[in-house]
């Protein structure tokens, strides 16, 4: 009689032994595959502060420290804190804060705030000689975000559209890719601007402490805001889904199918302050300052699953997707690159 009762416990035992085994190879699987494994350190003079690259270069916006070309073959570092032109002329790289790169024709801006806070326009088509051929002057001081596009379909001369936020004012313009003829539309959203973002129809406006307002591009009139925890500061976009860097609120994801009515659908409380964003494929990578960088699963929005918190890259400030990769701007190290698994 006494034997019964062992056996079935031990069977019991056995049995929830074996699904618990096989429940975990199962999770440890999904995290192996979805991990990003440090590829290289690339040291940096100066503060990395942005990024953004074409197919053969990531250019770093180093503060005081100039520009910086990583090679993305090799990762060697060409270091530039000053551009000669066609014409000789020199242009000194003195306080360099934000980067953006149009690769499909040969672009690269950069935004610096030493003395006149110039945006310079550069050409890169050779990566070891990148010439400055103009800037623009006025209307550019105290720039909180750029972003330059190709316009995929244009009907005029203009090849290249740019949306910036200076303190309280939004403006757009476009570009034949030579001098700058001045911005098509502005507005003032009364608050101070901290990050943006557009599709066809919208632009979307991190708004610090107030959240996210949405704007209609044709009117420029506020269609709606929603606020959140934490001050909204960067935003990456994909699909109706806006991701915001919420500083103390970490990451905050709104659905913005109807402008008129976005939805908070989902956040996640990161350690230290979520500063930048960035997304793809499925993917959102967060810099969170001290708390290094998080990396989270967002195939479903509304169930963000966090599946790498990187802190071996010490303060981080900003981060791009490559493809497959992963760089992080690092105020301790320089610049990071991670490849997924």
């Amino acid at each position: 009689m006494s034997k019964k009762p062992l056996f079935s416990t031990s069977l019991v035992l056995l049995l929830l032994m074996l699904l618990l085994s096989a429940c975990a190879e199962k999770n440890t699987a999904y995290e192996d595959a979805d991990k990003f494994d440090l590829l290289r350190i690339v040291p940096v003079v100066g503060n990395p502060c942005d990024l953004d690259f074409n197919d053969t270069h990531l250019y770093v916006a180093l503060d005081q420290g100039g520009l910086g070309a990583i090679d993305m073959q090799n990762y060697s570092l060409n270091w530039f804190t000053a551009l000669t032109s066609a014409d000789s002329s020199v242009t000194a790289l003195n306080r360099i804060r934000q980067v953006e790169v149009v690769g499909e024709h040969d672009r690269l801006f950069l935004y610096d705030t030493f003395d006149t806070d110039d945006i310079t326009f550069v050409n890169i088509a050779n990566p070891d000689s990148l010439r400055p051929y103009a800037s623009i002057r006025g209307d550019s001081q105290n720039i909180q975000d750029m972003i330059w596009r190709s316009i995929d379909d244009p009907h005029d001369n203009n090849i290249l559209e740019l949306l910036y936020a200076i303190s309280e004012t939004v403006y757009y313009g476009r570009n034949d890719g030579g001098f700058w003829m001045g911005n098509d539309f502005s507005f003032n959203v009364s608050y101070p601007i901290k990050g943006l973002e557009m599709d066809e129809d919208n632009i979307f406006v991190a708004v610090d402490q107030r959240g996210l307002f949405i704007y209609n591009r044709q009117t420029q009139q506020q269609i709606s805001e929603i606020s959140f925890y934490g001050y909204a500061q960067k935003l990456a976009y994909n699909n109706d889904i806006v991701y915001v860097a919420a500083r103390h609120g970490g990451l905050q994801i709104v659905d913005v199918s109807d402008p008129a009515a976005p939805v908070l659908v989902g956040s996640y409380d990161t350690y230290g302050y979520a500063s930048d964003i960035d997304y793809k494929d499925g993917y959102v990578a967060v810099s969170s300052g001290s708390g290094g960088t998080y990396i989270f699963d967002v195939s479903i929005p509304a169930a963000p699953r966090m599946i790498q918190q990187i802190t071996e890259c010490g303060y981080a400030n900003t981060v791009r997707f490559m493809g497959d990769r992963l760089a992080i701007a690092s105020r301790d190290l320089g610049v990071l690159f991670y490849q997924k698994n």
